[in-house]
Protein backbone atom coordinates (compact mmCIF):
# COMPACT_ATOMS: atom_id res chain seq x y z
CA UNK A 1 0.00 0.00 0.00
CA UNK A 2 2.72 2.50 0.84
CA UNK A 3 4.59 2.38 -2.25
CA UNK A 4 0.85 2.50 -4.36
CA UNK A 5 0.56 5.96 -2.24
CA UNK A 6 4.49 6.25 -3.04
CA UNK A 7 3.42 6.44 -6.87
CA UNK A 8 0.75 8.40 -6.51
CA UNK A 9 2.62 11.15 -5.18
CA UNK A 10 5.46 11.14 -7.46
CA UNK A 11 2.75 11.31 -10.36
CA UNK A 12 1.12 14.34 -8.61
CA UNK A 13 4.25 16.24 -7.89
CA UNK A 14 5.95 15.70 -11.31
CA UNK A 15 2.76 17.00 -12.78
CA UNK A 16 2.41 19.49 -10.54
CA UNK A 17 6.19 20.92 -11.96
CA UNK A 18 5.00 20.26 -15.42
CA UNK A 19 2.08 22.55 -15.02
CA UNK A 20 4.27 25.15 -13.08
CA UNK A 21 6.93 25.41 -15.34
CA UNK A 22 3.77 25.43 -18.34
CA UNK A 23 2.15 28.48 -16.36
CA UNK A 24 4.68 30.50 -14.88
CA UNK A 25 7.83 30.65 -16.71
CA UNK A 26 8.05 33.58 -18.74
CA UNK A 27 11.03 34.01 -21.40
CA UNK A 28 12.04 37.32 -21.84
CA UNK A 29 14.85 39.85 -22.83
CA UNK A 30 15.21 43.25 -21.16
CA UNK A 31 17.21 45.50 -22.66
CA UNK A 32 18.84 42.50 -24.97
CA UNK A 33 19.49 40.65 -21.89
CA UNK A 34 17.66 37.25 -21.84
CA UNK A 35 15.74 36.45 -19.10
CA UNK A 36 14.09 33.32 -17.43
CA UNK A 37 11.12 34.48 -15.03
CA UNK A 38 9.23 31.96 -12.87
CA UNK A 39 6.06 34.05 -11.92
CA UNK A 40 5.52 33.08 -8.23
CA UNK A 41 3.35 34.87 -5.92
CA UNK A 42 3.50 32.04 -2.94
CA UNK A 43 5.92 34.30 -0.71
CA UNK A 44 7.48 37.76 -0.60
CA UNK A 45 10.62 36.56 -1.65
CA UNK A 46 12.88 36.74 -4.63
CA UNK A 47 15.51 34.82 -6.11
CA UNK A 48 17.76 36.09 -8.99
CA UNK A 49 20.60 34.53 -10.38
CA UNK A 50 22.81 36.19 -12.94
CA UNK A 51 24.40 33.64 -15.63
CA UNK A 52 27.68 34.77 -17.33
CA UNK A 53 29.17 32.69 -20.19
CA UNK A 54 32.78 32.86 -18.96
CA UNK A 55 34.53 30.38 -16.83
CA UNK A 56 38.08 30.01 -14.91
CA UNK A 57 39.03 28.63 -18.34
CA UNK A 58 39.81 31.82 -19.78
CA UNK A 59 41.99 32.78 -16.92
CA UNK A 60 45.75 33.91 -17.76
CA UNK A 61 47.59 30.71 -16.88
CA UNK A 62 50.02 32.55 -14.86
CA UNK A 63 47.28 34.34 -13.06
CA UNK A 64 44.62 31.20 -12.55
CA UNK A 65 41.99 32.47 -10.07
CA UNK A 66 41.48 35.69 -12.07
CA UNK A 67 37.43 35.57 -12.02
CA UNK A 68 37.13 34.07 -8.81
CA UNK A 69 38.87 36.27 -6.93
CA UNK A 70 37.16 38.89 -8.79
CA UNK A 71 33.82 38.04 -7.90
CA UNK A 72 35.07 37.55 -4.55
CA UNK A 73 36.34 41.00 -4.11
CA UNK A 74 32.92 42.35 -5.71
CA UNK A 75 32.13 43.71 -2.49
CA UNK A 76 35.48 45.16 -1.40
CA UNK A 77 34.43 48.89 -2.32
CA UNK A 78 33.28 51.22 -4.77
CA UNK A 79 34.19 54.92 -5.84
CA UNK A 80 31.22 55.78 -3.10
CA UNK A 81 31.37 53.00 -0.50
CA UNK A 82 33.50 51.08 1.52
CA UNK A 83 33.29 47.59 2.36
CA UNK A 84 31.92 48.13 5.17
CA UNK A 85 29.46 50.49 4.24
CA UNK A 86 28.22 47.92 1.14
CA UNK A 87 28.15 44.73 3.18
CA UNK A 88 26.30 47.08 6.45
CA UNK A 89 23.60 48.00 3.50
CA UNK A 90 23.62 44.48 1.96
CA UNK A 91 22.77 43.39 5.71
CA UNK A 92 20.49 45.84 6.18
CA UNK A 93 17.52 44.81 3.22
CA UNK A 94 18.63 41.04 4.76
CA UNK A 95 20.19 40.44 1.74
CA UNK A 96 21.76 36.66 0.74
CA UNK A 97 23.95 36.79 -1.85
CA UNK A 98 26.86 34.34 -3.64
CA UNK A 99 29.00 33.75 -6.71
CA UNK A 100 29.72 30.71 -8.19
CA UNK A 101 32.82 29.91 -10.90
CA UNK A 102 33.38 26.84 -12.42
CA UNK A 103 35.90 26.39 -15.45
CA UNK A 104 32.92 26.93 -17.93
CA UNK A 105 30.76 29.49 -16.73
CA UNK A 106 30.06 31.61 -13.33
CA UNK A 107 27.38 33.00 -11.54
CA UNK A 108 26.35 35.70 -9.26
CA UNK A 109 22.83 35.14 -7.09
CA UNK A 110 20.97 37.22 -4.64
CA UNK A 111 18.00 36.56 -2.63
CA UNK A 112 16.05 38.64 -0.53
CA UNK A 113 12.38 40.08 0.44
CA UNK A 114 10.37 41.66 -2.28
CA UNK A 115 9.75 44.66 -0.41
CA UNK A 116 13.45 45.43 -0.49
CA UNK A 117 13.75 44.12 -4.33
CA UNK A 118 15.37 47.82 -5.99
CA UNK A 119 17.26 49.03 -3.43
CA UNK A 120 19.53 45.77 -3.16
CA UNK A 121 19.36 44.72 -7.14
CA UNK A 122 20.61 48.72 -7.39
CA UNK A 123 23.66 48.07 -5.09
CA UNK A 124 23.89 44.83 -7.00
CA UNK A 125 24.30 46.49 -10.18
CA UNK A 126 26.68 49.29 -8.17
CA UNK A 127 28.90 46.67 -7.39
CA UNK A 128 29.37 45.78 -11.08
CA UNK A 129 29.39 49.11 -12.03
CA UNK A 130 31.98 50.21 -9.68
CA UNK A 131 33.63 48.11 -8.07
CA UNK A 132 37.83 49.68 -7.49
CA UNK A 133 39.16 46.23 -5.92
CA UNK A 134 40.99 48.06 -3.47
CA UNK A 135 44.61 47.36 -3.50
CA UNK A 136 44.92 47.27 0.47
CA UNK A 137 41.54 45.05 0.85
CA UNK A 138 42.70 42.73 -2.36
CA UNK A 139 46.13 42.52 -0.34
CA UNK A 140 44.64 41.53 2.43
CA UNK A 141 42.52 38.39 0.36
CA UNK A 142 45.20 37.75 -1.25
CA UNK A 143 47.19 36.42 2.50
CA UNK A 144 44.24 35.13 3.85
CA UNK A 145 43.90 32.21 0.39
CA UNK A 146 47.13 32.21 0.97
CA UNK A 147 47.06 31.22 4.33
CA UNK A 148 44.07 29.10 3.48
CA UNK A 149 45.66 26.88 0.89
CA UNK A 150 49.58 26.52 3.21
CA UNK A 151 47.36 24.95 5.91
CA UNK A 152 45.98 22.53 3.71
CA UNK A 153 48.40 19.88 4.83
CA UNK A 154 46.06 19.18 7.77
CA UNK A 155 43.14 19.30 5.69
CA UNK A 156 43.51 15.93 4.10
CA UNK A 157 40.01 15.36 2.63
CA UNK A 158 39.91 18.94 0.96
CA UNK A 159 44.27 18.24 -0.13
CA UNK A 160 43.21 14.97 -1.40
CA UNK A 161 40.34 16.78 -3.41
CA UNK A 162 43.03 18.81 -4.69
CA UNK A 163 45.40 16.17 -5.84
CA UNK A 164 42.76 13.88 -7.26
CA UNK A 165 41.49 17.07 -9.46
CA UNK A 166 44.84 17.85 -10.94
CA UNK A 167 45.53 14.01 -11.62
CA UNK A 168 42.40 12.92 -13.36
CA UNK A 169 41.98 15.77 -15.42
CA UNK A 170 45.83 16.55 -16.17
CA UNK A 171 46.13 17.54 -19.98
CA UNK A 172 42.50 19.04 -19.99
CA UNK A 173 43.26 22.34 -19.07
CA UNK A 174 40.60 22.21 -16.22
CA UNK A 175 43.07 20.47 -14.00
CA UNK A 176 43.82 23.32 -11.93
CA UNK A 177 41.51 24.82 -9.52
CA UNK A 178 39.15 27.58 -10.21
CA UNK A 179 40.56 29.37 -7.39
CA UNK A 180 43.84 29.40 -8.36
CA UNK A 181 47.49 27.96 -6.64
CA UNK A 182 49.98 29.90 -4.20
CA UNK A 183 52.01 30.81 -6.94
CA UNK A 184 49.23 32.10 -9.33
CA UNK A 185 47.49 34.28 -6.88
CA UNK A 186 50.54 36.07 -5.86
CA UNK A 187 50.61 37.29 -9.38
CA UNK A 188 47.09 38.64 -9.94
CA UNK A 189 46.73 42.84 -9.02
CA UNK A 190 43.62 45.08 -9.01
CA UNK A 191 44.50 46.09 -12.73
CA UNK A 192 43.35 42.25 -13.40
CA UNK A 193 40.22 42.10 -11.44
CA UNK A 194 39.45 45.62 -12.90
CA UNK A 195 40.11 44.49 -16.54
CA UNK A 196 38.12 40.94 -16.11
CA UNK A 197 34.83 43.11 -14.71
CA UNK A 198 35.07 45.26 -17.57
CA UNK A 199 34.87 42.60 -20.11
CA UNK A 200 32.33 40.54 -18.21
CA UNK A 201 30.39 43.75 -18.51
CA UNK A 202 30.69 45.09 -21.64
CA UNK A 203 31.20 41.81 -23.36
CA UNK A 204 29.90 38.46 -22.29
CA UNK A 205 26.57 36.71 -23.05
CA UNK A 206 24.65 37.02 -19.94
CA UNK A 207 21.12 35.28 -18.21
CA UNK A 208 19.58 36.07 -16.01
CA UNK A 209 17.03 33.05 -13.44
CA UNK A 210 14.46 34.82 -11.65
CA UNK A 211 11.98 33.93 -9.12
CA UNK A 212 9.21 35.74 -7.55
CA UNK A 213 6.19 37.52 -8.12
CA UNK A 214 4.94 40.53 -10.62
CA UNK A 215 7.39 42.91 -8.70
CA UNK A 216 10.38 41.82 -9.91
CA UNK A 217 9.35 43.32 -13.24
CA UNK A 218 11.13 46.22 -11.98
CA UNK A 219 14.72 44.60 -12.56
CA UNK A 220 13.90 45.47 -16.08
CA UNK A 221 14.65 49.13 -16.05
CA UNK A 222 17.21 48.15 -13.46
CA UNK A 223 19.46 45.92 -15.82
CA UNK A 224 19.07 48.73 -18.45
CA UNK A 225 19.57 51.99 -16.65
CA UNK A 226 22.02 50.61 -13.52
CA UNK A 227 23.46 47.77 -14.49
CA UNK A 228 24.31 48.93 -17.82
CA UNK A 229 23.98 45.14 -19.29
CA UNK A 230 22.85 44.80 -23.05
CA UNK A 231 23.30 42.70 -25.43
CA UNK A 232 26.44 41.05 -25.50
CA UNK A 233 27.87 37.61 -27.85
CA UNK A 234 30.97 36.65 -26.52
CA UNK A 235 30.78 32.96 -25.03
CA UNK A 236 33.68 30.65 -23.74
CA UNK A 237 35.37 28.67 -26.06
CA UNK A 238 35.58 25.12 -24.65
CA UNK A 239 38.19 22.66 -26.08
CA UNK A 240 36.90 18.71 -26.72
CA UNK A 241 38.25 16.04 -24.66
CA UNK A 242 39.39 13.02 -26.54
CA UNK A 243 41.41 11.38 -23.89
CA UNK A 244 41.56 10.26 -20.15
CA UNK A 245 44.38 10.90 -18.02
CA UNK A 246 44.18 7.12 -17.55
CA UNK A 247 47.42 5.89 -15.19
CA UNK A 248 47.55 2.39 -14.40
CA UNK A 249 49.00 2.93 -10.88
CA UNK A 250 48.07 4.85 -7.54
CA UNK A 251 49.23 8.75 -7.45
CA UNK A 252 50.31 8.12 -3.94
CA UNK A 253 50.65 12.06 -1.82
CA UNK A 254 52.53 11.40 1.66
CA UNK A 255 51.49 13.83 4.64
CA UNK A 256 52.64 14.46 7.84
CA UNK A 257 50.70 12.70 10.99
CA UNK A 258 48.19 11.10 8.83
CA UNK A 259 46.21 8.07 10.44
CA UNK A 260 43.39 8.00 7.92
CA UNK A 261 44.25 7.40 4.17
CA UNK A 262 41.74 9.69 2.07
CA UNK A 263 41.13 7.65 -1.03
CA UNK A 264 39.97 9.29 -4.67
CA UNK A 265 38.66 6.97 -7.36
CA UNK A 266 37.40 8.31 -10.90
CA UNK A 267 38.23 10.08 -14.19
CA UNK A 268 37.49 12.56 -16.83
CA UNK A 269 34.32 11.86 -19.07
CA UNK A 270 35.40 12.63 -22.74
CA UNK A 271 33.15 14.72 -25.01
CA UNK A 272 31.67 11.79 -27.18
CA UNK A 273 30.78 10.38 -23.89
CA UNK A 274 29.23 12.93 -22.64
CA UNK A 275 26.99 13.93 -26.00
CA UNK A 276 26.09 10.12 -26.63
CA UNK A 277 25.19 9.62 -22.47
CA UNK A 278 22.18 8.86 -21.55
CA UNK A 279 22.20 11.38 -18.27
CA UNK A 280 19.23 9.50 -16.62
CA UNK A 281 21.28 6.24 -16.28
CA UNK A 282 24.67 8.04 -15.56
CA UNK A 283 23.27 9.82 -12.37
CA UNK A 284 21.68 5.84 -11.75
CA UNK A 285 25.01 4.89 -11.80
CA UNK A 286 26.68 6.89 -8.78
CA UNK A 287 23.55 6.53 -6.99
CA UNK A 288 23.55 3.23 -6.77
CA UNK A 289 27.34 2.75 -5.97
CA UNK A 290 27.46 5.24 -3.42
CA UNK A 291 23.93 8.04 -3.36
CA UNK A 292 23.63 7.50 -0.06
CA UNK A 293 23.32 5.46 3.15
CA UNK A 294 22.15 2.70 1.10
CA UNK A 295 23.99 2.46 -1.66
CA UNK A 296 26.51 -0.41 -2.54
CA UNK A 297 29.84 1.42 -1.07
CA UNK A 298 28.17 2.47 2.08
CA UNK A 299 26.42 -0.73 2.54
CA UNK A 300 29.45 -3.25 2.14
CA UNK A 301 32.38 -1.04 3.05
CA UNK A 302 30.58 0.21 6.64
CA UNK A 303 27.89 -1.50 7.54
CA UNK A 304 29.25 -4.62 6.31
CA UNK A 305 33.04 -4.57 7.41
CA UNK A 306 33.61 -1.08 9.01
CA UNK A 307 36.45 -0.05 6.61
CA UNK A 308 35.17 3.38 6.69
CA UNK A 309 32.76 5.74 8.15
CA UNK A 310 31.44 7.31 4.59
CA UNK A 311 32.11 6.14 0.74
CA UNK A 312 30.30 8.58 -1.90
CA UNK A 313 30.21 8.03 -5.83
CA UNK A 314 29.62 10.59 -8.15
CA UNK A 315 28.87 12.00 -11.67
CA UNK A 316 29.23 15.57 -12.77
CA UNK A 317 28.29 16.27 -16.29
CA UNK A 318 29.30 20.17 -17.69
CA UNK A 319 28.94 21.23 -21.56
CA UNK A 320 32.25 19.31 -22.70
CA UNK A 321 33.20 16.81 -20.81
CA UNK A 322 32.26 15.56 -17.15
CA UNK A 323 34.00 13.68 -14.07
CA UNK A 324 33.28 10.67 -12.32
CA UNK A 325 34.54 10.00 -8.86
CA UNK A 326 34.70 7.69 -5.62
CA UNK A 327 35.69 9.43 -2.45
CA UNK A 328 36.41 7.83 1.13
CA UNK A 329 38.68 6.91 3.39
CA UNK A 330 39.41 4.51 5.92
CA UNK A 331 42.60 3.40 9.08
CA UNK A 332 46.00 2.91 7.39
CA UNK A 333 45.71 -0.46 8.24
CA UNK A 334 43.02 -1.49 6.27
CA UNK A 335 43.74 0.36 2.98
CA UNK A 336 44.38 -2.77 1.39
CA UNK A 337 41.17 -4.33 2.30
CA UNK A 338 39.46 -1.49 1.24
CA UNK A 339 40.73 -1.03 -2.21
CA UNK A 340 40.33 -4.83 -2.46
CA UNK A 341 36.71 -4.03 -1.62
CA UNK A 342 35.91 -1.15 -3.88
CA UNK A 343 36.97 -2.86 -6.62
CA UNK A 344 34.95 -5.98 -5.95
CA UNK A 345 31.96 -3.76 -5.54
CA UNK A 346 32.62 -2.25 -9.05
CA UNK A 347 32.95 -5.53 -10.93
CA UNK A 348 29.76 -7.20 -9.24
CA UNK A 349 27.56 -4.00 -9.56
CA UNK A 350 29.10 -5.01 -13.73
CA UNK A 351 27.54 -8.46 -13.48
CA UNK A 352 25.60 -9.26 -11.14
CA UNK A 353 23.17 -6.86 -9.51
CA UNK A 354 20.45 -8.19 -7.72
CA UNK A 355 16.60 -7.46 -8.30
CA UNK A 356 15.85 -6.29 -5.19
CA UNK A 357 18.59 -4.04 -4.74
CA UNK A 358 18.51 -2.49 -8.49
CA UNK A 359 14.63 -1.93 -7.36
CA UNK A 360 14.94 -0.44 -4.48
CA UNK A 361 18.05 2.05 -5.30
CA UNK A 362 15.66 3.01 -8.38
CA UNK A 363 12.62 4.19 -5.72
CA UNK A 364 15.10 6.11 -3.56
CA UNK A 365 16.75 7.87 -6.25
CA UNK A 366 13.40 8.73 -7.48
CA UNK A 367 12.38 10.17 -3.98
CA UNK A 368 15.71 12.42 -3.85
CA UNK A 369 15.05 13.17 -7.12
CA UNK A 370 11.98 14.90 -5.87
CA UNK A 371 13.47 16.81 -2.54
CA UNK A 372 16.03 18.05 -4.89
CA UNK A 373 13.49 20.20 -6.53
CA UNK A 374 11.80 21.35 -3.35
CA UNK A 375 14.53 24.60 -2.92
CA UNK A 376 14.28 27.28 -5.01
CA UNK A 377 17.86 28.19 -5.99
CA UNK A 378 18.06 24.48 -6.67
CA UNK A 379 15.27 24.54 -8.84
CA UNK A 380 16.65 27.83 -10.96
CA UNK A 381 19.94 25.68 -10.61
CA UNK A 382 18.12 23.29 -12.24
CA UNK A 383 17.11 25.31 -15.28
CA UNK A 384 20.54 27.05 -15.38
CA UNK A 385 22.35 23.93 -16.12
CA UNK A 386 19.81 22.35 -19.02
CA UNK A 387 20.03 25.73 -20.59
CA UNK A 388 24.20 25.80 -20.37
CA UNK A 389 24.48 22.26 -21.63
CA UNK A 390 21.36 23.04 -24.39
CA UNK A 391 18.90 20.29 -23.04
CA UNK A 392 15.01 21.04 -22.64
CA UNK A 393 13.59 21.98 -19.36
CA UNK A 394 11.19 19.21 -19.97
CA UNK A 395 13.52 16.65 -18.69
CA UNK A 396 12.94 17.48 -15.56
CA UNK A 397 9.85 16.32 -14.59
CA UNK A 398 10.51 13.50 -17.45
CA UNK A 399 13.03 12.13 -15.12
CA UNK A 400 10.99 9.80 -13.24
CA UNK A 401 9.52 8.17 -16.00
CA UNK A 402 12.95 7.56 -17.66
CA UNK A 403 14.46 6.12 -14.47
CA UNK A 404 11.60 4.07 -14.29
CA UNK A 405 12.60 2.67 -18.17
CA UNK A 406 16.09 1.73 -16.86
CA UNK A 407 16.89 -1.92 -17.34
CA UNK A 408 18.47 -3.66 -14.55
CA UNK A 409 21.17 -4.18 -17.48
CA UNK A 410 21.68 -0.82 -18.75
CA UNK A 411 22.16 -0.10 -15.38
CA UNK A 412 25.42 -2.40 -15.51
CA UNK A 413 26.28 -1.31 -18.54
CA UNK A 414 26.33 1.99 -17.34
CA UNK A 415 27.77 1.54 -14.44
CA UNK A 416 31.31 -0.42 -16.63
CA UNK A 417 31.78 2.02 -19.10
CA UNK A 418 32.39 4.94 -16.08
CA UNK A 419 33.56 2.97 -13.10
CA UNK A 420 35.66 0.40 -14.76
CA UNK A 421 38.09 -0.14 -12.21
CA UNK A 422 41.36 -0.46 -15.00
CA UNK A 423 40.21 3.07 -16.46
CA UNK A 424 40.34 5.05 -13.30
CA UNK A 425 42.78 7.09 -11.40
CA UNK A 426 43.36 6.31 -8.25
CA UNK A 427 44.53 9.31 -5.56
CA UNK A 428 45.56 8.19 -2.01
CA UNK A 429 46.90 10.65 0.56
CA UNK A 430 48.15 9.06 3.61
CA UNK A 431 51.51 8.06 5.72
CA UNK A 432 54.32 7.60 3.90
CA UNK A 433 54.42 3.92 5.21
CA UNK A 434 51.95 3.18 3.20
CA UNK A 435 53.71 3.03 -0.17
CA UNK A 436 55.72 -0.09 1.46
CA UNK A 437 52.72 -1.34 1.99
CA UNK A 438 50.65 -0.93 -1.24
CA UNK A 439 53.62 -2.18 -3.23
CA UNK A 440 53.98 -5.12 -1.01
CA UNK A 441 50.39 -5.82 -2.21
CA UNK A 442 50.98 -5.65 -5.57
CA UNK A 443 49.88 -2.25 -6.52
CA UNK A 444 52.17 0.16 -8.78
CA UNK A 445 52.65 3.43 -6.47
CA UNK A 446 53.90 7.06 -8.00
CA UNK A 447 54.93 9.22 -4.88
CA UNK A 448 54.11 12.64 -5.88
CA UNK A 449 54.40 15.87 -3.45
CA UNK A 450 51.16 17.38 -1.89
CA UNK A 451 53.50 20.68 -2.86
CA UNK A 452 52.67 20.75 -6.18
CA UNK A 453 49.11 20.94 -5.67
CA UNK A 454 48.76 24.06 -3.25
Amino acid sequence: MKYFVLILTTIFVINTHANYLDENLHLEKWGGVDIVWLEDESLPTYDVTVYFSQGAFSDNKSRAGELSLMFNQLTSGTKRFSREQIVESLEFYGTSYDNRVTHEFSTFSVSGLVKDFTPTMKMVCHLFNDSTFPKEELSKTKKLLTASLTSLVSNHRELATRAFRNESLKGSGYETPTEGTLKTIKKIQSKHLKGKLNFLNKNVYKRIYIKGPDVVKQFESIVKNDCHWGEAKYQETLPEINKSAKTGKIIFVPVPNANQAQVQIGRILRTNEIKKSNDVAMKFASNFLGGGFTSRLIQKLRVELGLTYSAGAYVSEQKTYGRSGIATFTKNETIIPLLSNIKSILHKAQTDIEMDTFTYSKRNLKGNYLLSLESTSDFLGQLLMLDHTQKAYSEIYKFPEALTLISKEQLQKQIKEIFNWDDQTVVILGSKKLISVLKKAGYKVEESSYKQYL
